[in-house]
């Protein structure tokens, strides 16, 4: 070959490649995967996916398969341009469609030997596949303008803003004021002490001032426990038990008997331990009062976290094998101050209390439905349909709207405020059928609502509109709550790897710290530090 002959062979090489990379990047400009569908893609390829796969039971089984409803799969595709026929005669619309369609198979065979490994048959079918792929068409966005409600969390007591008092801090909406916190440490590295646990619970660490408060419980359930340690070393500072338990709850593999978080109001602590009912200590550890509340039957055990409320210690602990159980006792003396009915369904979210308008709510996110309350009476304001048969995320709140999350895989919802009676047709704002996480609650940042799910995936939506704006794989499984600080969002997954994302329109990993321990609960971010409870320890994590 001639030198001319070669060189015309290498121009003709480039320019079909360079034809070829244009074509590709106009069909990736033109038709880019949405965020749902392109983690979807990922997840096929994925070990880290499969491997959470592996662990999940078949009721987490049965509802995954329905992540195949992404806002622009193929179905959906081909409606918004022009039907099928249309989206066939066009080469480049046709292999948009038939990508989206391969992936859409693919994970549904997934799903569907998954299910089979579980000794079960999959009980969906081609129908239903499509029914919810074009339900995607219809996914409604309230018009109307937003009301300029202002919506602000009720503190459980005066100075409480500035203190860690209970489940995700002092707005139960996992806020930490204080910006400052490292962002590298190991189980060598900015650890500023570590004391290991007695017992096992899955709650999470409680602050006021100099003490920190946390329950944990012996193994068969008969001895269950408050401790108090030393914030600024980790030392035990005393600890007391609650009433032997008559009978021992029956427990989902991953709940304890003691996984209800406790409240303090600086005053004293009271902490929920089931069958061993309430146990209210002063900050020294002297026994004010307990409180038997009955036998708790309900699938999996109980585990919900309380509130405090001016002079109110309040519970919700749904029931489905038992009454239900919703009351609020005189924190002072544990006496009954009301008690109110709630339906005997399955649910573990805890309630939050907020201010709107002249009034305050107690609003819990319970099974099946929404329900605003009266704290100081237990009456019921107004009701919301729209959530899974099982519901543990709380509601949080941000602009001028409140948000549910329910279920495996289930409803995200966004509902105005300012409601009475039954407001499912006039204060649902939005609503996404799938998506839910099944135990992490929701945070709100700058208009934007962050989900982790149980399986580790994270989610940036729009809080105006629901739509994704984007969504990422994490390594592991999740069960605790992520934690706002600042511009960073704080999540620790089930093995004790703790990432920080940077909050905003875009995925940006900002660091990755591994304890190597197993955790589930929450942690509590105050005064520039980090507590964390694994299953062998607690950490504080900061700089020395």
């Amino acid at each position: 070959m001639t030198i001319h002959q070669l060189f015309k062979f290498y121009l003709l090489a480039f320019l079909i490649g360079l034809l070829a990379s244009c074509g590709q990047k106009s069909d990736k400009e033109q038709y880019p995967l949405g965020p749902e569908l392109r983690t979807l893609a990922e997840d096929l390829e994925s070990q880290t996916y499969k491997d959470v796969v592996e662990t999940m039971i078949y009721q987490d089984l049965k509802e995954e398969w329905k992540r195949v409803a992404t806002p622009d799969n193929y179905l959906v595709f081909a409606e918004k341009h022009g039907g099928l026929i249309e989206t066939e005669a066009d080469v480049e619309l046709k292999s948009a469609y038939d990508k989206r369609k391969q992936i859409a198979n693919q994970f549904i065979a997934f799903m569907e030997a998954s299910i089979r490994k579980k000794n079960r048959e999959p009980k969906f079918n081609r129908q239903q596949i499509e029914d919810l792929m074009l339900s995607e068409l219809n996914r409604s966005v309230a018009m109307e303008k937003l009301e300029k409600i202002i919506i602000e969390p009720v503190m459980p007591s005066p100075g409480a803003a500035k203190q860690w008092p209970g489940f995700r801090g002092p707005t139960g909406q996992g806020i930490a004021t204080d910006a400052k916190f490292p962002m590298i440490w190991s189980q060598a590295e900015n650890i500023i002490w570590k004391t290991a646990l007695t017992g096992k619970g899955n709650s999470s660490p409680v602050i006021w001032d100099n003490r920190i408060f946390i329950t944990s419980a012996s193994e068969d359930g008969k001895i269950r426990e408050l401790f108090c340690y030393d914030r600024s070393n980790g030392d035990l500072l005393w600890r007391k038990a609650a009433p032997v338990p008559e009978n021992i709850e029956k427990l989902y593999w991953k709940n304890s008997y003691a996984s209800s978080t406790p409240v303090t109001d600086g005053e004293r602590v009271i902490a929920f331990f089931g069958n061993s009912g309430v146990i209210c200590c002063n900050m020294d550890g002297d026994l004010e009062w307990t409180k038997n509340l009955g036998d708790f039957t309900t699938v999996h055990g109980p585990g919900t976290n309380p509130v405090l409320y001016k002079d109110k210690f309040i519970l919700i602990q749904d029931q489905n094998n038992a009454e239900s159980v919703f009351i609020a006792l005189n924190k002072y003396t544990g006496e009954m101050i009301w008690k109110q009915k709630r339906d005997r369904v399955m649910g573990w979210a805890s309630p939050v209390i907020v201010h709107i308008k002249d009034h305050d709510e107690l609003i819990y996110n319970g099974s099946h439905k929404i329900i605003g309350y009266n704290p100081d009476t237990g009456e019921k304001i107004w009701t919301l349909a729209g959530t899974t048969k099982e519901a543990v995320p709380m509601i949080v709140s941000g602009s001028g709207l409140l948000f549910s999350a329910s279920g495996r895989n289930g409803t995200i919802l966004a509902i105005r405020p300012g409601g009475n009676g039954d407001i499912t047709a006039s204060h649902l704002f939005w609503k996404n059928e799938h998506g839910g996480p099944h135990v992490p609650s929701p945070a709100y940042h700058n208009n934007r609502l962050y989900i982790v799910n149980d399986t580790g995936i994270a989610s940036f939506l729009d809080a105006f509109t629901g739509k994704t704006i984007w969504k990422e794989r994490l390594k592991g499984r999740f069960s605790m709550s992520p934690v706002i600080v600042g511009d960073k969002i704080i999540v620790t997954n089930e093995k004790g790897l703790t990432t920080i994302l940077k909050a905003g329109d875009s995925f940006n990993i900002l660091a990755q710290n591994d304890l190597a321990e197993e955790s589930l609960s929450t942690p509590a971010v105050i005064g520039g530090r980090i507590y964390i409870r694994t299953a062998l320890n607690i950490y504080c994590i900061g700089t020395k």
